[in-house]
């Protein structure tokens, strides 16, 4: 059996920090920052209040961290998990918002239904006499004749790609092309966070790629609440 070596530590005892120094840690943040009420209300076109409250706390903690790490500072292995955490959460939120408004709000429309729907041949059950019959009657290059119908075959909603799902929400006009095509490429640089991809990317590049994941945010909500009334009345 192999033996596990454990961590180095360190020796001497170590507390939590003190008040003085978390009150200052939080005045620092909070002074950059709105509270969790003002996270919620940007979100106040989703339905669900779940959900709702999910992104607010998915938002504002994208935040609470950026602005933590940015006083301390951090460069280096700490500045590449600050982008990798900004990437991530803001991805998230934006697939989720999009899910929520496509499968939820507009499920009615045709785009929308299109995304878990497609084309299939769907076999036809007949029976053993009438099937020798038809193979007798037709041939086609010495292969069994199987009979099919044109059919409709659905996929679950989860399985469709974040990709598709933001060209639904340019098509129904949720959002605006050049915004549609940079959530596309935040959520590509989210499914390709690992090391590899890392060190293939510059750190500039990846800096300000996490930058933009935050900056879209504003043109996204606001997008989404100046259009969303009226996609959903042509649902009606």
């Amino acid at each position: 059996m192999i033996g596990f070596k454990s961590y180095p530590k360190r020796k001497g005892t170590y507390m939590a920090f003190e008040d003085n120094t978390i009150n200052y840690i939080k005045d620092y943040i909070t002074n950059h920052i709105a509270d969790w009420d003002w996270h919620k209300s940007e979100f106040d076109f989703i339905s669900d209040t779940t959900l709702r409250d999910r992104l607010a706390d998915e938002f504002i903690s994208a935040r609470y961290i950026y602005k933590m790490l940015e006083g301390m500072k951090a460069d280096g292995w700490l500045l590449q998990a600050q982008i990798r955490i900004q990437i991530l959460s803001f991805a998230s939120i934006y697939e989720a918002v999009i899910h929520h408004l496509l499968f939820e709000e507009l499920k009615k429309r045709t785009e929308v239904i299109g995304l878990t729907e497609f084309s299939t041949k769907k076999r036809i059950s007949i029976p053993e006499s009438k099937l020798e019959q038809l193979k007798s009657a037709l041939e086609h290059d010495g292969k069994n004749i199987i009979p099919t119908y044109e059919g409709i075959g659905k996929t679950d909603v989860t399985k469709v790609r974040f990709d598709k799902k933001a060209e639904c929400a340019f098509q129904l006009g949720l959002i605006e092309e050049w915004l549609k095509d940079e959530l596309i490429e935040i959520y590509e640089a989210r499914n390709a966070i690992h090391i590899h991809a890392e060190i293939r990317k510059s750190l500039d590049y990846q800096l300000e790629l996490s930058k933009n994941a935050y900056r879209r945010m504003r043109p996204f909500i606001d997008q989404i609440r100046h259009n969303l009334s009226s996609i959903a009345k042509e649902n009606v």
